[in-house]
């Protein structure tokens, strides 16, 4: 209790100095600020799922979670960032930016809210979006964050950069077909190591679309570039955590 009372006065400092400074509402220290602020009021575990779109992010957190909790095969594709939490039933949550509330006991609403619009662009009046799902790994303080495609427009980049940041571990999604393109070394290099996210998975996706000798060398490749990457840091290398491959 008293640590949260802390934590609690440390957030309301933070908010004020962050109002006194009048900072632009893009600015990266007033996002970085926020996320904080939000982290200690609400602390939890996050584990942000992120790579190109059409990887099969939403698939493997289905795996994960044992269910199809998020409906896959979306089109247009997810253009939104998704918090998945703890509740006693399957539950969505969204809030407009003018302050609506849209509540529904399913997912099927991510299909009108969590989608690119016709111009392939995030939709500008959603606020956020929240499943609350029964699975007890979530209930131990686990949240997962399913975030938009990394390959298509600079906002989604945006979006993604941001969020990263407020990620407990990071999970990289590959596909075992053209692994690690140079797009996506870029990304690990400059939105992860530079920034000092040190805490790294990497999932490799599609290999039951390959040859088994050509599994074995996606498998091969993967290691190896899984232990090349504290080399791209400039951190010790004992500070680097960084995840063998999934396949």
């Amino acid at each position: 209790m008293e640590d949260q009372q802390i934590y609690q006065s440390v957030v309301n400092y933070l908010r004020s100095a962050i109002g006194l400074l009048d900072l632009e509402q893009d600015s990266p220290l007033r996002k970085d600020v926020i996320a904080l602020c939000d982290h200690l009021e609400n602390p939890t575990f996050r584990i942000a799922v992120f790579g190109p779109f059409n990887y099969g992010k939403s698939t493997l957190l289905n795996a994960l979670l044992g269910k199809r909790t998020l409906p896959i095969g979306l089109i247009p594709t997810t253009g939104a960032a998704i918090h998945i939490r703890y509740g006693e039933e399957l539950h969505t949550r969204i809030i407009l930016t003018d302050g609506t509330e849209i509540s529904e006991n399913s997912t099927e609403v991510l299909k009108r809210y969590a989608i690119l619009d016709e111009q392939r662009c995030m939709r500008s009046d959603v606020a956020s979006i929240e499943v609350y799902c029964p699975h007890p790994f979530l209930k131990t303080g686990v949240e997962f964050l399913d975030l938009p495609g990394t390959n298509d427009r600079e906002a989604q980049d945006n979006l993604v950069r941001d969020q990263l940041l407020t990620a407990d571990l990071v999970v990289q999604v590959l596909d075992g077909r053209q692994l690690m393109t140079l797009g996506e070394r870029e990304n690990l290099r400059d939105w992860l190591i530079d920034r000092g996210i040190k805490t790294v998975v990497f999932v490799v996706n599609f290999l039951n679309l390959l040859e088994p000798d050509q599994q074995k060398e996606v498998q091969t490749r993967a290691c190896l570039l899984a232990s090349e990457i504290p080399r791209w840091s400039p951190l010790k290398k004992g500070d680097f955590e960084y995840g063998s491959p999934l396949f």
